[in-house]
This record gives structure tokens, sequence and C-alpha cells, in this order.
């Protein structure tokens, strides 16, 4: 017995010893330098002739400085906002075409299904640099297109208000087939006896929605939301490629990117950023997993 134990820690100590040091070690050092003043010239190794000061701790002085940096806060409130937008029009186009391409009377279902979750198979450079072309403020075929009909096309590329339209264009093309795909798999759980039934006590094709659908599909639809709104929370690459300097002030996780990465770097800052990021990300999954009580389907 004590061989056959040996001989199993001996396998397993491996693939311990490679997700403490390529997943624990990260977190653990990055939550570190959160109470350092870490920045280019003393990390990690100190130079002597560095005008910086030797890293050292800090205590709370980075998450103090964050909360009282307008550009930390603007970030906040933009991320936030947009997980609202995004969210909103990811749900409900990925609820649009699932009982579109649910109903009876759509032809070619199969097909149209394949073609609807391309932006699935295709890489996020290549997506978001083409989307970048089209929105491109002179040559881009959406302001050709609005030119052509007499309309003079915003500066989708460089104005924040109208770069912010347009990730948000860009992300539900992006995450639709998310929802979509979540969307009719629940709809498939719906019976066609309860449907016939309220055809019979004449409900019209709005009050079957709400009233025998969505309670059936809600929790999906919930916990597929749940998970989309925190890949919205931590949207970084998108606008990264899109444009990093017009966004770094609208999207935490970019903010917290730009402050280690940016013309001033400071690790500690960037650190505490991304801290503060990942505790309201767990309270906000926390509270609605919690309100939405996904965790007793999951017991269930």
């Amino acid at each position: 017995m004590k061989k056959t134990t040996a001989a199993a820690l001996m396998l397993i100590l491996p693939g311990m010893a490679a997700f403490l040091f390529f997943n624990l070690w990260p977190i653990v050092y990055s939550i570190y330098l959160a109470f350092t003043n870490a920045q280019l010239g003393n990390f990690p190794i100190y130079n002597p002739q560095s005008a910086v000061e030797p890293m050292h701790f800090v205590g709370l002085e980075n998450f103090k400085w964050a909360l009282s940096d307008d550009k930390f806060i603007n970030a906040f409130k933009w991320t936030w906002i947009f997980v609202f937008t995004s969210v909103t029009l990811k749900a409900l186009a990925g609820l649009f075409l699932s009982l579109l391409y649910n109903s009876k009377y759509v032809k070619g279902k199969a097909i149209y299904r394949s073609l609807l979750i391309i932006p699935w198979a295709l890489p996020l450079l290549f997506s978001v640099t083409v989307w970048k072309f089209m929105f491109d403020p002179v040559f881009g075929p959406i302001n050709l297109v609005l030119k052509s009909i007499g309309i003079t096309g915003p500066d989708w590329v460089n104005n924040p208000t109208w770069g912010f339209v347009a990730l948000n264009i860009i992300e539900v093309w992006l995450a639709y087939p998310f929802m979509m795909t979540v969307i009719t798999a629940a709809l498939q759980s719906v019976p066609d006896t309860l449907i016939e039934a309220a055809i019979i006590d004449g409900a019209n094709y709005w009050q079957r929605i709400w009233n025998v659908v969505v309670p059936i599909v809600g929790k999906p639809i919930a916990f597929a939301t749940i998970l989309t709104s925190a890949a919205s929370f931590q949207y970084f690459m998108v606008p990264y490629i899109y444009n990093a300097g017009l966004f770094e002030d609208r999207f935490l996780l970019l903010y917290g990117f730009r402050k280690a990465f940016g013309a001033s770097p400071h690790y500690g800052r960037a650190a505490a950023i991304m801290v503060i990021a990942t505790l309201i990300l767990a309270v906000y999954m926390y509270v609605n997993v919690r309100i939405t009580r996904l965790q007793e389907g999951a017991r269930g």
C-alpha cells in the first residue's frame, strides 16, 4: 500500500509543481507587488545608479492611490457601462437568433447555424483587425456606405464616444454565438405540449414567449449572461488592438496594463489595479450566483 501511495505521489507531484509555478505563483507574486513600490528602475534588481528608490513594502499606498486616481475611477465607471450595454446587446442578439432559428418556418436552419458560429472559429486578432478596417473613418466600408447615402460617417477609431459604440458592435459580433448556442440548447427543453396548451388558451406569440418559454429557459440564460458579463468586465484585447491609447482610461484591465507597460511603468500600482479588479469581479460573480440561485441548480 505504501509503495502504491509513493508511486502515485511521484506521478502527481510534477503536475502539482507545474500548477503551482505557472498558476499560483504569478497570482501570489502579483499580490505581493501590489503592496510594494515596484517600478522600472528598481525591479527586479535595484540599480544603485537609478534615481528610483529601492523596491520596498508600502502597505496600502497603491490601493489608496488607485481609489483617488481620476483615470482609475473613469475606467471603473466606463467598464461597468460597457458591461451593461454589451451584455444587453449580446443577450438580445442571442435570444432573437435562437428564437428565429428554432422557428418551424425557417428552412435550412442547420446551414444558418453553422454560418452564425463563424466568429468563434476566427482568430481574435484577425477579427478585430478586419473590424478596425471596416470602421476606418476614411477608407472603411461602413463610412463609405454612409457617404453613398448622403451621411457623413463619424470617426469610429479616434473619437471616444463613437469608438465605444464600435467596440459594442464588435463585442456583439464576437460573443453572440455563445449566447445563441446556450439559449438554443435551452429552448430545446421547452415541451411542445406547453406551447400548444398556451395556443389553445389564446396566448399570442409574445405572451407564450414571456409566460411559457422564459420561465423554463431563465436559468440557462442567467448563467450565460453572468459568464459573458464577467468576460465584458475583463475586456482587454479588443480595445488594445483597436486603439489602446484612446481607451486606456475606459477599461480597468487595459488601464492596469498601460500603467505597467506605458510611458511611466509602475508595477506596484498596476498590480494594485488588477487586485482591485479581481476582487470586484469575484464579489460580482458571487452576488449574481446567489441572486439567480445557480448553485441550487448545480447541486440538484
